[in-house]
Parts: structure tokens; sequence; C-alpha cells
């Protein structure tokens, strides 16, 4: 179908749907389904060998914004389990990168449900002996109480965190064991607003903003120590490819986007390369089209799809996205986030949700 008479299609009464959906501010702990790829939020488990235990039982939660901590017990070792948290990125060969540090580890992404675990050089683990782990129903949620080291900032009143395993920043609640933070914070910092190494037990938890809508704060539950002379390393962040990459929607004129009641699956496209041919999910139909690139310019055209009708928000989302891909004229991709330009204007943004 046209892209006009599609629009015609959704947009009646939909676009004041879609301003009251993208100014709540609501979050979706839902995990798409049907996506190929990494659909994420996700958790993964298995039982890997060990060799003077049992097995080590481990459990991977991936976090879209790039965070992801595993959880290790060592079967009949005492002082179990571990947690490690870090980054996580999808490299351009589809490997699952984990970094913490400066510790690494690879994983084959063997479909949509299974990791295969690698050896340090990135290929497969010539074995009969398990080395998968297998997505579960639910994610396992990064709400646990934590050992985290990073920089903390202190300014107008206002607080932040930079982990250095993730590099994530997050607010600080002022809240539980704040105060001994705040007050080692002014006794060691180097000058107002500098950063200071900071190491606590705390966790991450959603929270009202003090503008907007809620927000995740981290929560210092007990201060540890001040690390002076110690800086977080710079995040090494791989860049995206513009084409042959899975862009999931995260962001429409300025506003972040989340899954609504009545999406099927999250709002998606992908540039194939070679060729020009682009598809996706729109948020009701699936989606179709052209594109043409030159340089950092970048356009769409013979936009058509499937013709479902959906509630009225989520016929207003795939309006919007048709209408930005319509007016794009350019793009740019910063490290694992492609923005759609019209000049200088972000019409919409999308994350690099899985590399093929």
């Amino acid at each position: 179908m046209h892209l006009t008479r599609w629009i015609r299609h959704a947009a009646t009464a939909a676009v004041t749907g879609l301003g009251l959906w993208l100014t709540s501010g609501l979050a979706s702990a839902e995990v798409p389904a049907s996506a190929p790829g990494l659909a994420l939020p996700a958790s993964f488990v298995g039982i890997l060998p060990c060799a003077d235990c049992a097995g080590i039982a481990q459990t991977l939660s991936l976090r879209e914004d790039g965070l992801y901590r595993m959880r290790r017990t060592y079967l009949g070792k005492p002082g179990n389990p571990f947690a490690e948290t870090g980054r996580w990125q999808v490299d351009a060969s589809g490997r699952l990168l984990l970094r913490s540090g400066a510790e690494q580890s690879l994983f084959e992404v063997a479909g949509a449900d299974t990791l295969r675990q690698l050896d340090r050089a990135g290929q497969p683990i010539r074995t009969a002996l398990n080395y998968s782990l297998r997505r579960t129903a639910a994610f396992d949620a990064i709400d646990e109480s934590l050992r985290w080291r990073g920089e903390m900032i202190y300014m107008a009143d206002a607080a932040n965190f930079t982990d250095c395993a993730s590099g994530l920043r997050w607010p600080i609640a002022m809240t539980e064991g704040y105060l001994a933070l705040e007050r080692a914070y002014t006794q060691g910092r180097t000058a107002p607003g500098a950063p200071l190494p900071v190491a606590f037990d705390g966790r991450l938890q959603t929270m009202p903003g003090t503008e907007g809508p809620p927000r995740e704060h981290m929560v210092v539950e007990a201060f540890i120590a001040t690390e002076p002379g110690r800086r977080c390393p710079p995040p090494e962040v791989t860049r995206a490819t513009l084409t042959n990459t899975y862009w999931k929607l995260t962001e429409m004129a300025g506003s972040p986007v989340a899954m609504l009641p009545g999406q099927a699956r999250e709002v998606r496209i992908t540039l194939d390369e070679p060729g020009t041919r682009m598809h996706g999910f729109s948020g009701c139909n699936r989606l179709l089209g052209q594109y043409a690139r030159s340089g950092d310019q970048l356009a769409f055209s013979a936009l058509g799809g499937t013709r479902l009708a959906c509630p009225a928000p989520v016929m207003a989302l795939e309006t919007a996205l048709l209408q930005a891909l319509g007016r794009s004229t350019g793009y740019r991709i910063d490290g694992q986030v492609l923005s759609l330009l019209d000049g200088e204007r972000v019409l919409a943004r999308f994350a690099a949700v899985y590399l093929r």
C-alpha cells in the first residue's frame, strides 16, 4: 500500500493519542516477541563446565542500554554466587562481547534464544560439553545489591555516578547511604564539581524524577571508600554500520519510545546491503521500502506494508515513523545509535540491537 494511503488510514484521531503517550513517560518491562537477533531485555541461563567443581551455573542479563550482569554460582563450593557487571556489545561478526574492566568474554549469537561461549580468540570451543546459555521466559532484572566502582560528581545540588565497568551514568538517589558518600566526596574532591572515584554497595531503582517521568537512580546502600588516583578508562564503543543492522526505534520527536498496549513487536528497521531495500516493523504493520544513501545523506522512498488495524496510539506511532522516514535527508551514527536527520533536526533515533 502506498505511503499516502497508509498515513490517511492511520491518522484519524491518532496523533492526539500519540502526543498523550509520548508525554506520559511510560516504560514497559515486556520482552518484545518474535524479534530476530537479540530482542531485549533478555536473560540467558545454563550450567557450563568447571575444572574443579560440579559446574558453573550462569545467569546473564542484557539490558537495552548496554549494561549486563553475569551471575555465577560454582556448584558445590562456598561463597556463592559471584556477580559481575559491565558493558555488552555485538560486533560486526555477530559475536556478543562482554567487557568488565580489563576482563572480557565472547559468545556466539546462535539464534534469538541461544548464546554459545567462545574461546578467548573468539573461536568455537570444540567439545561435547555444554557451553550454551538459553533464554529464559522472564527477564532477570539487574536490581539486586552489587558492589559498584566509578566516579561521582556533585554539582548544583545534584549527584551523578558513572560506572567504570559499563561507562553508564545514573543520578544518585539522596536516600539510605547517600549522606556518607556525599561527606566523603566533599572531603576528597579536588575542586567543586570535580569527579572523584568511589566504591559502594548499591542497587538500581526506578524512582520519581525531579522533573519529568520516573527514571532509574543509583541507590547507595553502604559507602565503602573513595579511591583517589583511580580513573575510569574511556569507554570502547564500536560504531555500528548503517546497513545490515537491526535498528530498534528508541526515540521519536525528542521523546522516548516504549512498547504500547496492543503492539505486537518492537518498532525496527533494517537497510539491506547489497541492494537498496529496507524492511522492518512499524508498530502495527510490516514495513517495506527503498533507501538511497550518498555520504551522510539518506532518503527513503516507496514506503508501504500490510494493512492491519491496531489501537489508536499504535497507529499514531506508526504514522509518526512513516512521516519521519519520508522527511529524512541524512543520518548520523554515534556508537550504537542511529539518528535520522532533516537538516540539523533529529527526527528519530534507533539503537543497534543486533548486528548480523
